[in-house]
């Protein structure tokens, strides 16, 4: 077995069942190290997945009513951590209007929400039904398709977000391919991802984010810069989120104490559950 991303040998690696009883093997690239899922389900099967139940039930697998308030707190406190952990807020400043924002994987558009405002021109892209039906009744630019198959026309955009999506994808190369064809001259992709660092050797099966089958790959950011090269794309900045230790309200004071040592460490070492990179074109 070769691996879909860059044809190095795969080995086996961990094994893991589905909520349904099906017992998945995740493999180990020798070439580009990503973890590579077997039997890796269709697309149509993938689909389905994140249609209602997954974004209202709390688990590791989705999200507590997604729509709600708190969750769009959440997310959007995320996204601005990430925002200035990459630099975003002075590049931002230097791009003359309209600024173009395109978000790949935007599900209710809680994010495309903060782009439009702060003045950016925004277009959310989801496959979730329901998910992109409570983005527009909230007002929000959005529109349910397969964005492989959606025709942009001559749009170009500044910047293009992906934010923890690639890891749902077998078609992760030709997403990649695509988002740099839609990139204006200078623009960026950030996009988030599981991140196979420490903690996710650590704990091995059962590591939090090891969700089969609709996680098909998990990256570090050598695979990440292996996929990117070959997208005509390289990595210039990354880092890492995550330890293991999730927010937990009326946590004890040695509990806190130690998340922020242990979030600390897993940044600095690039080690985290999470981690995010900014991608910019090659040539």
């Amino acid at each position: 077995m070769t691996c879909v991303l860059c044809g190095g040998a795969l080995s086996p690696h961990l094994e893991k069942k589905s909520p349904a009883g099906t017992t998945f093997t995740i493999h180990r690239c020798s070439q580009c190290t990503v973890w590579h899922l077997q039997p890796m389900a269709s697309p149509a099967e993938l689909a389905a997945l994140y249609q209602n139940e997954y974004f209202k039930e709390r688990s590791d697998r989705g999200y507590a009513d997604y729509t709600s308030e708190k969750i769009y707190r959440s997310v959007v406190s995320t996204l601005a951590k990430n925002l200035g952990d990459l630099g975003f807020y002075s590049w931002e400043a230097s791009l003359p209007a309209p600024k173009r924002l395109l978000e790949v994987g935007c599900a209710a558009g809680h994010a495309v929400a903060y782009f439009a405002g702060r003045g950016w021109q925004t277009l959310g892209m989801d496959i979730a039904h329901e998910m992109i039906e409570a983005g527009k009744r909230a007002g929000r630019n959005l529109v349910e398709a397969d964005f492989l198959q959606h025709d942009f026309g001559a749009a170009k955009y500044d910047l293009i977000t992906h934010w923890a999506t690639l890891e749902h994808l077998p078609q992760a190369e030709a997403f990649l391919q695509k988002m740099r064809t839609l990139l204006a001259p200078g623009g960026k992709i950030y996009l988030s991802t599981c991140n196979t660092g420490y903690f996710a050797r650590r704990y091995g099966v059962a590591w939090r984010y090891l969700n089969v089958p609709e996680h098909v790959f998990y990256f570090n950011r050598k695979s990440l810069a292996m996929l990117a090269a070959k997208c005509d794309l390289k990595v210039t900045r990354a880092f890492s989120y995550g330890s293991g230790f999730t927010t937990k309200e009326n946590a004890s004071l040695s509990y806190r104490i130690s998340k922020k040592i242990s979030d600390r460490l897993a940044r600095y070492f690039l080690s985290g559950d999470m981690i995010v990179v900014e991608l910019s074109q090659a040539a």
